[in-house]
Order: C-alpha cells, then structure tokens, then sequence
C-alpha cells in the first residue's frame, strides 16, 4: 500500500505536486505527485478550511451562496470543469497561491460555477 502524503500548505501542495495541480484535484484528496504520480493525499483540516475560504471568496456571490457553496466544498466531492482551472501556482520567492485561469468569460464561468455548487 502506498504511503498517504499529508498536504498542511499550498506551498507544501507546491514541493509535492508542483504547477498543473488544480483546486479540484486538492478537494478530492487526489494528485499528480512528483515522486510517485497519481496519489491519494490527506489535507489536514485546517488547510482544508483555508482552501475552501480561497475558493469561495473568489467564486463570489452573495452570502448566502458563499454559505452554499463552502457546505459543498466541505461537504461533497464536487467535480465542475470551473474547479479544475483554480491552478495552485508560485512566483520566485513569494508564498504558493490558487488563483484562476479564465477561458473566455470570467464572470460567466463563476456564474456557473456558483449555480452548479448551489444545486448540488
């Protein structure tokens, strides 16, 4: 059986994974790793919650869809083409952040988002 990395940071995330790591796959416990490919890992809770609260004050929306859409995250295993463009990246010497790469429309893409996490 394979070991369980344990993932407390995004900067962790970073050392482990590296770029091309999106939000979705650090959701669902699941990711490309350098050293071993594809493996499950384990988000500690509080890094659980801090990567929740990134996703949801930059998906938006009024707050008691922000409620909706953290009970979603937290809660279930939410699979959206939105969630996997949330991509874990690093510049030089600063801290390893999510942000967003947006297709064509940003606004409309997290409407979407926002709607799809709200349903489910």
């Amino acid at each position: 059986m394979a070991r369980l990395t344990k993932i407390d940071s995004l900067n962790k995330a970073w050392k482990v994974a590296g770029s091309q790591t999106s939000a979705q796959q650090l959701l669902n416990g699941r990711m490309y790793l350098k050293t071993t490919g594809w493996s499950k890992v384990r988000l500690t809770d509080e890094f659980r919650d801090e990567l929740i609260d990134m996703l949801v004050s930059q998906i938006g929306g009024h707050e008691r869809t922000k409620l909706d859409i953290r009970i979603a995250l937290k809660f279930r295993s939410p699979q959206h083409w939105a969630l996997d463009r949330f991509f874990l990246s690093k510049y030089l010497k600063s801290d390893a952040r999510i942000s967003y790469c947006a297709g064509q429309c940003h606004t409309s893409e997290m409407k979407y988002l926002r709607n799809y996490l709200k349903m489910i």
